[in-house]
């Protein structure tokens, strides 16, 4: 499938739709601007004043009461509320109320008697009318305002249109204009918008601190009684728990104390019982092991034990001494195993009581343990309750101390409030009144007449091309290869063609190539009877369809001067008028047509006498004859295929008319017969899509397309495209050899195309 052509746009393209519409353009633009200029020279003169305000960012601070009556300014948001405040209705109307009967009926002046007045009032009752309609429509209308109240809401609205808030950029200045037709009212009221919008704004905050002062002493009373609780609950809970004093973080400190000493002796104790303990059960394992008794620290420890064993020593070493000498039953041996036996007794008794001193001692470390852990459960007892009664105690004290501040805070808020309520202080000011306007702001003729020369080319320029978007017709020979994608034959220009004179008249005019040969529109006929020939490169067609998309594009007239040229050629041509439709081949030379082509398919003594000789040497016809009721099926038959060639032999250029091809198939019938199809277009008149859609029926056929001849061409209109076709063709057919020269080379050119 072959992909389509990229479209290119170029310059003469925009050139061609401006001149193709330039009375569209001339006509927006000349309205536009004489309009505009009319009404620059016509309207009142309108003067703006202005007056500069400035917004300080915080309030002059007189007493320390700013959390009453400061205003945030650190953002953007309060600036733009404030420049709203100045447009706010309650701003006009308090402008309103102190200006004069008289000031008002000039500031908003009766509409004179006029066309143009009468016009505005009735579109501005329309406009009120709709929004009415909306509002009510949207439940915001139940009451409507009628009479004086409606005309004072007019007014109100009109003067908000009229003012003009201009803030300074990276200041806290900002301009404040007002239009009017007077000057010195104009000036007079842009210096009343800043008056009462000081005034507001200070009368709004000299209300916020009289609401403040109110408000203020209901809330004192109530703070009052709520101390008064606060406090009775405190001491109730003081004396139901016996609690003589604070619970401060002193006492806190020493309960901790407390506790982490009486930890640290129960430690010690319990370290203690532990160690005596120890030795008494060791002591007491090794009570009945009198020999191992000595390995005791508090034995050895022991000053009369260690005696006794000293003594014990002597006494051993003395009867060992004297059992040298004496037998054991000696008295003297008796008496110191006596002496031995007394010192064991007594080192017995003095271990046993070391025992008892031990279980004693561990006795008492026990008992000592158990007490100190008895005292400790019971102050960690106390505490987790002293804890108890310090977190209520803390909360009724919270409260009753918040009480009090609050109540404290209100009294003297109440007192500063009290002495500002009649101090008018505010953050706004004007810096420069606003002074009488010598010059008018409005109408700037300089300015809206250059605007209206601008909208009213890009207008006028804008509706040409709209125009030209909207035209889906063939127009320029571009439109036949960007859209048709089919060979361009040449242009036949716009010429009279049927008089309303006699018919000999009539068919002088159809056949302008015969009765005015020096024309450019026979030189059109003879540049595309040049391209047709050589539209193939083999050899020349010979039989040719000549057909259009739809009825009235010139096919017969061009079938009719196609001929005639070909004839003055010097070429035997025959010209068939197949359109059993609507048949006017013979019209043209005045001829009958009750014998023709249709007798020749159906055969009989009828078709004697079909063939025609015209006035034109070497140009034959043969008319449609009677018009059967079948025409499609006798175009494609076989007789008819026979006829064509019969007539290639006999003639060098066969010509077909035939109808319209998107309305009946005769066309694509006869194209299966044909060398070559020949699409005639009406420029300016004919659809693409309708053209399209002939192509379509003969290539589905398989039938060759020769191109496309553009007829109906208004040079005047589309001079830009084809003037270039035509500036040689006043030397006429028999001009000199530089005339031919450049004929041929167009031909040539448009071959190509």
């Amino acid at each position: 499938m072959e992909e389509p052509l990229e479209e290119e746009i170029h310059l003469r393209d925009y050139l061609r739709v401006i001149l193709k519409h330039r009375w569209t353009v001339i006509t927006v633009f000349a309205v536009i601007v004489i309009m505009v200029t009319i009404h620059s020279f016509t309207a009142t003169p309108i003067y703006e004043a202005s007056t500069r305000l400035v917004i300080e960012k915080e309030n002059p601070k007189v007493v320390s009461i700013q959390e009453v009556m400061a205003v945030d300014a650190s953002g953007t948001d309060y600036y733009q509320t404030q420049y709203k405040i100045i447009e706010s209705r309650a701003v006009a109307r308090d402008v309103l109320r102190r200006f004069s009967p008289a000031d008002r009926e000039k500031l908003f002046p009766k509409p004179e008697d006029g066309v143009i007045s009468d016009f505005k009032q009735t579109i501005q009752g329309w406009i009120a009318s709709i929004r009415s309609l909306l509002k009510t429509t949207d439940g915001e209308g139940a009451g409507q305002i009628t009479g004086e109240g409606s005309e004072e809401n007019e007014r109100v609205s009109g003067l908000i249109r009229r003012i003009k808030v201009n803030p300074i950029r990276n200041s806290r200045l900002v301009d404040v204009n007002f239009e009017a037709e007077d000057p010195v009212l104009a000036a007079k009221v842009v210096n009343t918008i800043a008056a009462a919008y000081i005034d507001q704004n200070l009368e709004t905050k000299l209300a916020a601190v009289q609401n403040a002062v109110k408000w203020l002493h209901s809330r004192i009373e109530e703070e009052r009684k709520k101390v008064e609780e606060a406090q009775q609950a405190l001491l109730r809970y003081k004396e139901e728990h016996g609690i003589i004093t604070d619970f401060t973080s002193d006492v806190e400190k020493i309960t901790a104390q407390k506790l982490a000493e009486m930890n640290t002796q129960v430690v010690e104790a319990e370290s203690k019982r532990v160690e005596a303990e120890t030795r008494y059960k060791q002591a007491a394992a090794l009570a009945g092991s009198p020999d191992m008794l000595g390995s005791i620290p508090e034995v050895l420890d022991n000053e009369l034990i260690q005696n006794i064993k000293s003594m014990e020593v002597e006494l051993y070493k003395r009867m060992s001494e004297l059992s040298k000498k004496y037998g054991q039953k000696h008295p003297r041996m008796l008496a110191i195993e006596s002496e031995i036996k007394t010192l064991q007794e007594r080192k017995t008794q003095e271990v046993n009581r070391v025992i008892s001193s031990l279980r004693n001692e561990y006795r008492v470390a026990l008992a000592r343990e158990e007490s100190l852990k008895a005292a400790l459960a019971q102050q960690k007892k106390e505490s987790l309750d002293l804890n108890q009664k310090a977190i209520q105690y803390s909360v009724l004290q919270r409260e009753a101390e918040s009480a009090r501040h609050m109540y404290d805070l209100l009294i003297k808020r109440f007192k500063e409030t009290a002495l500002t309520e009649d101090m008018k202080t505010g953050n706004i000011r004007v810096i420069d009144r606003a002074e009488v306007p010598k010059d008018p702001v409005k109408p700037r003729r300089q300015r809206n007449i250059l605007l209206a020369i601008i909208v009213g080319l890009l207008t006028g320029t804008g509706l040409a091309f709209f125009f030209e978007y909207l035209d889906n017709t063939i127009k320029i020979p571009e439109d036949v290869k960007r859209h048709l994608r089919i060979p361009y034959l040449g242009p036949v220009p716009l010429f009279e063609t049927a008089s309303k004179g006699n018919p000999r008249q009539a068919v002088n005019q159809d056949l302008v190539t015969l009765h005015d040969s020096k024309s450019t529109a026979s030189e059109s006929y003879r540049g595309i009877r040049t391209n047709i020939l050589f539209s193939s490169a083999e050899s020349a067609p010979q039989v040719i369809l000549i057909t259009s998309a739809g009825p009235r594009e010139g096919k017969t007239i061009t079938a009719l001067n196609l001929g005639v040229t070909m004839a003055q050629a010097g070429s035997k041509v025959m010209l068939l008028d197949c359109d059993m439709r609507r048949p006017k081949i013979h019209k043209a030379f005045g001829l009958a047509k009750d014998r023709g082509i249709s007798n020749l398919l159906v055969g009989g003594e009828a078709a004697d006498g079909a063939f025609r000789h015209t006035p034109i040497p070497n140009l034959d016809i043969i008319p449609c004859g009677p018009i059967p009721p079948n025409p499609s099926e006798m175009l494609g038959s076989k007789r008819m295929s026979d006829l064509l060639n019969r007539l290639r032999k006999e003639y060098a250029h066969i010509l077909i008319d035939s109808p319209p091809s998107t309305a009946v198939t005769d066309p694509a019938v006869l194209s299966k017969s044909v060398d070559g199809v020949v699409l005639v277009i009406r420029a300016g008149d004919t659809a693409k899509e309708m053209v399209k859609n002939g192509i379509g029926q003969f290539q589905a056929v398989g039938a060759r397309i020769l191109g496309a001849i553009l007829n109906g061409v208004d040079i005047g209109r589309d001079k830009y495209y084809y003037y270039y076709q035509y500036y040689h063709y006043y030397y006429g057919e028999d001009g000199d050899r530089k005339k031919r020269k450049n004929r041929t080379k167009k031909s040539k050119h448009q071959h190509g195309e």
